[in-house]
């Protein structure tokens, strides 16, 4: 059984093992740490009875931008992703905002597929947007 709740600064050391095995150019601590205290933000981490298996981060009030998620391998396809998308939907309804949006990377279309099924939509591109200089796809959702 996957349990959802906030994230704390003692669960960083797993979130960052998650973050590194997932990402080219992983977040550093300090980035997860000054988002744990931003105002109007969402920390939140899944786990089981081993311990962090992924979270997410989300932050804004009118507008609310998905910084960062991510479900460690062997845990994906699981419906764990989407826990945590929907928990950062029902934060964005909270927060009266009128839509939510993330960036991923134009060559993950795994990802922009789950985002889609979720209700998001591709809005634009930013070029060069990744330390690789690879695009990101921005996608939205409005929030009803």
């Amino acid at each position: 059984m996957v349990n959802i709740r906030k994230m704390a600064e003692t669960d960083l050391d797993q979130v960052l093992k998650i973050e590194t095995a997932t990402f080219p150019n992983p977040w550093r601590r300090s980035f997860f740490l000054a988002d744990i205290h931003r105002q109007n933000s969402l920390c939140i981490v899944a786990e089981n009875e081993t311990g962090v298996v992924a979270y997410l981060i989300a932050w804004g009030k009118e507008e609310v931008h998905i910084a960062n998620i991510a479900v460690s391998a062997h845990w994906r396809n699981q419906g764990i992703g989407t826990r945590l998308m929907n928990q950062a939907l029902e934060f964005a309804r909270h927060q009266d905002a009128e839509n939510i949006y993330l960036e991923v990377r134009a060559s993950n279309t795994g990802a922009q597929r789950f985002y889609r099924r979720l209700g998001f939509v591709p809005t634009y591109i930013r070029r060069g947007y990744y330390e690789n200089g690879e695009d990101a796809v921005v996608m939205e959702c409005q929030i009803d």
